[in-house]
């Protein structure tokens, strides 16, 4: 798994008045500050941005050893209301597949509005069938986050993937709402199986260094159980700085993987053992 870091979590640091941090300077300060080497950046933080800036925050991160690899839509799509609402967001799938493109980004995650219904989650899938042609021509993947409505739940999301089809097409889980949900283990099991990327949310460590509201540790134990290899996002929704959490964070997710990985290695030596005899 690669841990990358999302860019909401420094916004403080981007807006404060003394020496803000400037977008294509996060590559560089992400990856000689937290030691991270991959970035998502939500899309509201590029605001004003034409395809020549975006291109030079590409390459910014290309130096740093720091690209983006996840465009995360910060506002919820309508694809079920009016003819007219739909066209207006299938347009707007299309700007941000380009822009996706632009930033070296392959994964582009958004929420869907309203799927109450199951003539609504068929209106869905249509329409993300027609987004998917022009997201094939960019060469970027659609990942679909959990949000509202039918789409909050586990088995309706994946069933709006399995109905779109195609490698293009997959689902954006987090930590938080497995959590909210009731039942982190369940949740994480039934989603990532389907996520190119997940959002690992961090809301800051008690006095003991024990992450608050849920185990970043558990949540990674399951990923290994389902053999989840893909990207992991660090967000931090925390109050105040998080930077400090972050780091923690990192650390805690780093050696819970390396812990999964020795294990592995455990395991497969133990298989050469008993074939060898």
């Amino acid at each position: 798994m690669l841990i990358a870091l999302s860019a909401g979590s420094l916004k403080g640091l981007l807006t404060r008045t003394k020496n803000p941090l400037k977008v294509p300077d996060l590559p560089l300060w992400v990856r000689e500050e937290l030691d991270i080497r991959g970035l998502s950046l939500p899309t509201d933080l590029l605001k004003g941005c034409t395809p020549a800036d975006m291109e030079r925050i590409r390459d910014a991160g290309d130096r740093a050893g720091c690209p983006c690899l996840l465009l995360v839509e910060t506002s919820p799509l309508d694809l079920v209301g009016s003819d007219q609402v739909q066209a207006q967001s299938l347009q707007r799938i299309r700007r941000l597949a380009a822009a996706a493109n632009h930033l070296g980004a392959a994964r582009l995650g958004v929420k869907l509005l309203g799927v109450e219904t199951p003539e609504q989650m068929e209106r869905a899938a249509r329409a993300v069938r027609a987004a998917l042609v022009e997201m094939d021509r960019w060469e970027v993947n659609l990942l679909m986050e959990p949000h509202g409505g039918l789409l909050a739940r586990g088995d309706p999301l994946v069933d709006l993937v399995k109905k779109v089809g195609g490698f293009r097409i997959g689902v954006l889980p987090s930590f938080q709402h497995a959590h909210a949900s009731g039942d982190l283990r369940d949740m994480l099991r039934r989603l990532a199986p389907y996520a190119q990327a997940m959002v690992a949310h961090v809301q800051g460590f008690d006095a003991r260094g024990t992450h608050q509201g849920w185990s970043l540790e558990q949540c990674v134990d399951v990923l290994r159980a389902v053999g989840y290899s893909n990207l992991l996002s660090l967000e931090y929704i925390g109050k105040g700085d998080g930077v400090a959490s972050l780091t923690k964070a990192r650390d805690v997710l780093g050696e819970s993987l390396k812990a999964v990985e020795a294990l592995a290695e455990d395991g497969e030596a133990d298989e050469s053992e008993e074939e060898a005899a």
